[in-house]
């Protein structure tokens, strides 16, 4: 993991990105968050400035790529929350606060997770990739979108930001997936020891709302549902995502 950008003075805010996206997603938002945080921007390994450093394809070595982060609150999107929940539970003395937008600690649906993702999906985005990574993260950011009432502008303002940083290492994208398809987190987040908060996008078509909620309630954590949002809240709903995140810290 590596801090690509640094803003702002206050509590310390880590935020990761998801799966084939990077950092510069979240350049906006980090002005607004950069009044009350000290805001770091970090892009996971093989993606966006970060892309030649190796994805782990094991949890434990992600949690070792995150030692040298600060201490401070964590925030995580898509993937990018899994990674987070994952260092809270590990490294509980590195996070103060955990914040989940549009993630939960199981992506895919299980017998005891139902509301989880279709695993097909990311099979097929697996067959996908062999073919054309910068289509298929095409294909990913319209699934981002769908169900949005500004769909195309939406889309738009994801793809200007993705494909002007490199495309990510096509391996990384590989080992996400596999870590979506294979990681459930879900029983250990009774052991999740610091404050959280869970956010999640009404018309989120990737991560079920439901999702989101079955895992708050599972630790004890906030729940927070943004109505009018898809799977990137932070895009037009940033000052609704900001105001919650000050009430609830």
């Amino acid at each position: 993991m590596k801090i690509v950008s640094s803003l702002g003075q206050g509590p310390v805010l880590n935020v990761l990105h998801g799966w084939g996206m990077n950092a510069h997603l979240f350049d906006q938002w980090s002005k607004q968050l950069s009044q009350h945080f000290q805001v770091n921007l970090i892009d996971l390994p093989g993606h966006g400035l970060n892309h030649e450093q190796a994805f782990p394809e094991d949890l434990t070595s992600l949690v070792a790529l995150g030692h040298d982060i600060p201490k401070g609150i964590w925030l995580g999107w898509s993937m990018g929350g899994l990674l987070a929940l994952n260092q809270a539970l590990h490294q509980p003395e590195q996070v103060t606060a955990l914040v989940m937008m549009c993630a939960t600690p199981c992506f895919t649906a299980r017998h005891h997770w139902p509301h989880g993702t279709d695993v097909q999906v990311l099979q097929q985005f697996g067959k996908s990739l062999q073919q054309d990574v910068k289509k298929t993260i095409h294909t990913f950011l319209a699934l981002e979108v769908m169900g949005s009432p500004d769909e195309r502008s939406q889309l738009r303002e994801l793809k200007n930001k993705v494909f002007e940083r490199p495309l990510p290492d096509a391996t990384a994208l590989e080992h996400g997936l596999s870590l979506l398809g294979q990681t459930d987190l879900s029983s250990q987040l009774k052991n999740l020891q610091m404050p959280s908060l869970w956010l999640a996008g009404r018309r989120d078509r990737l991560v079920l709302p439901a999702a989101v909620e079955q895992a708050a309630d599972l630790c004890g954590g906030e729940y927070h549902m943004v109505r009018g949002a898809s799977h990137a809240p932070f895009i037009h709903h940033e000052a609704e995502i900001t105001e919650t995140l000050l009430d609830f810290l």
